[in-house]
């Protein structure tokens, strides 16, 4: 049985859980989607006894779905992605060919599409955090300049991207920043605006979820008015493996639960009373620096659910 690996080329991250899994003798199959046709081929199709069977094939290796042991989403380029003709034709076939079978296999999934699907809503992250027994700072989303001014109005506000990435190629990253009261809001009519009560703050959580483990990890940065702690240089990004509070694992777990993840980054906001504010969750957000910084074994943890996945991994997020 092959743990099947969804990512693109330059997802170096991955590359630390595709060295544990050949450590540990478990084999593994990278493939990036957005090679679909082309340098990765694909064959499904589903037997009278209703069983999925076919094959990945790439240059080097073979792959029967049949023994598919797990299957990680992490960071996938788009089936047909390089069509010249008719592109968006031949993307959408080629995407529901391909995830239509690898559903099929019944595998479990590190984390099912549904479930990544559904919480990159940001809105969405936010009721279920506070569901869940979590904080949240007061959030506005808004195409509302009025609104948008009355919100700033009443407090210190940051200004934060809904959808966490700039449509470019390659697409952006844009900063979390402070908004001025004073602010001209008029651009809001024009997208969708989230504003967020900012936090006082001394430091930030990253809490990196895998399966049942949890590896809490704080930055305390030397100048308090850090808003975003991802456009400071790195020799200013000193983390360090933090315990928390038994009342907030409990409720991430009820968060991961009911979002039906395997897999999260979480981001929480430290207050002067030490008190968690979360702010969002990533299905596929970043670990590397986490584990490089602090020598969490999180790729370790990775590779291990999916050597031994829980059949829960291949049930969709609930309704």
């Amino acid at each position: 049985m092959t743990v099947l690996i969804l990512t693109s080329e330059e997802d170096v991250t991955a590359d630390m859980v595709v060295h544990r899994l050949v450590q540990q003798g478990t084999p593994v199959l990278r493939v990036d989607p957005a090679d679909i046709p082309g340098r990765v081929a694909l064959t499904a199709r589903i037997t009278a006894g209703g069983e999925v069977a076919g094959h990945l094939t790439t240059d080097r290796q073979r792959l029967a779905l049949g023994d598919v042991r797990s299957i990680w989403l992490r960071r996938p380029g788009r089936p047909g992605a390089g069509a010249t003709e008719q592109a968006e034709w031949v993307a959408t076939e080629t995407e529901r060919a391909f995830y239509g079978a690898l559903r099929a296999t019944g595998a479990p999934w590190m984390n099912h599409p549904d479930a990544v699907a559904r919480s990159r809503f940001k809105p969405w992250q936010l009721r279920t955090a506070v569901h869940a027994g979590m904080r949240i700072p007061s959030t506005i989303f808004t195409t509302v300049p009025d609104d948008a001014a009355r919100f700033a109005a009443s407090g210190p506000v940051i200004v934060k991207s809904v959808s966490g990435r700039h449509p470019e190629d390659p697409p952006r990253t844009l900063p979390t920043s402070r908004v001025e009261p004073s602010a001209d809001f008029a651009g809001v009519a024009a997208s969708a605006t989230c504003l967020q009560r900012e936090v006082a703050k001394t430091g930030d959580l990253r809490l990196t979820v895998v399966g049942g483990e949890m590896f809490p990890c704080v930055i305390e940065p030397e100048d308090d008015q850090v808003v975003d702690w991802r456009w400071l240089p790195a020799e200013e990004c000193a983390w360090a493996l933090r315990e928390i509070p038994a009342g907030l694992r409990a409720s991430v777990q009820r968060y991961m639960d009911t979002a039906g993840l395997v897999y999260a980054a979480l981001d929480f906001a430290i207050d002067t009373s030490g008190e968690c504010w979360f702010l969002e969750a990533n299905a596929s957000g970043q670990f590397g620096f986490v584990e490089i910084a602090t020598g969490a074994p999180i790729s370790q943890a990775i590779a291990d659910w999916l050597t031994h996945p829980s059949p829960t991994g291949a049930i969709p997020c609930p309704s």
